[in-house]
């Protein structure tokens, strides 16, 4: 008699539809991880899913996606108190947890001895949580980050674990692109404030008097006020008075942030603060 396949062409063709969903344009589908995350749910046979980070060191709970989303605990101090006491961390630590390896919880401890725990106690059992299977989607120096799968029965199938398998390197893949394409995006309008920032400042050195449009070319050249005060024959006091009006005028929070301004603006501003003066 043939042997089926624990994973079937059906579950194939649906993990490469998540796949694609999940790397789907962020713009258009902001909320993909946490519709995947369901579906997997759905596939797995999992009552809870969830995509959390951790700090390897501290074994903190930094960031979690959980669907669905009212089971989501990173927001109580209660379960930031005991979640130390999940297994996997030891397990983590004794090499037992491998990155895209699915692990169980029934595969790292005693039915018993889970049932000990503070944590099981007060968020597992109220859920009827009993098992946990686990896959290290990636891992750094200080982080790790995993997909796990609740389950009210304890104990999962080789189907189960090689459908995590299968889509955990996917999974870990399309996070990484959309945490690098926010951080670029975040970088993007990061710029964008600081020009327009800057074209404010600009506007702004025509009101400007000569003292103060003075003082402003030599903290461009990375003078001190007690440089500036001897280079203009005037007192630093009086070096610091004029700072104090060019900050307000400009919008200009401090000297680091006229400075920044000043070199943002390179040649430019040169240029207007030249033509201001002639």
């Amino acid at each position: 008699m043939a042997v089926m396949p624990a994973v079937t062409s059906k579950d194939v063709r649906t993990v490469l539809d998540l796949v694609f969903a999940l790397n789907a344009d962020e713009r258009e589908h902001p909320n993909a991880p946490l519709h995947v995350l369901t579906e997997l749910g759905r596939l797995v046979g999992a009552d809870v899913c969830s995509y959390t980070r951790v700090d390897n060191r501290t074994t903190r709970l930094v960031t979690s996606e959980v669907a669905p989303r009212r089971e989501n605990l990173i927001e109580s101090p209660a379960f930031h108190a005991v979640f130390h006491q999940h297994p996997a961390h030891a397990a983590f630590r004794d090499g037992r947890l491998q990155l895209g390896k699915a692990t169980a919880i029934s595969d790292l401890t005693e039915a018993a001895e889970l049932r000990r725990l503070q944590l099981y106690v007060d968020f597992y059992a109220p859920r009827g949580t009993v098992d946990q299977l686990l896959c290290v989607a990636s891992l750094d120096r200080r982080h790790g980050n995993t997909l796990a799968f609740n389950r009210s029965r304890r104990g999962f199938g080789a189907r189960e674990r090689d459908l995590v398998e299968l889509i955990t390197p996917h999974w870990a893949q399309a996070m990484d692109r959309r945490a690098r394409t926010e951080a670029l995006t975040a970088s993007v309008r990061r710029l964008a404030r600081h020009a327009d920032r800057l074209d404010e400042a600009l506007t702004g050195l025509p009101t400007l008097t000569r003292s103060e449009r003075d003082v402003v070319e030599h903290v461009a050249n990375g003078l001190t006020d007690r440089e500036i005060a001897r280079s203009l024959t005037i007192s630093p006091r009086t070096v610091h008075k004029h700072l104090e009006n060019v900050y307000r005028k400009l919008g200009a929070g401090n000297r680091t942030s006229l400075v920044a301004m000043l070199h943002q603006g390179g040649a430019h501003t040169a240029r207007q603060l030249q033509a201001v003066r002639n």
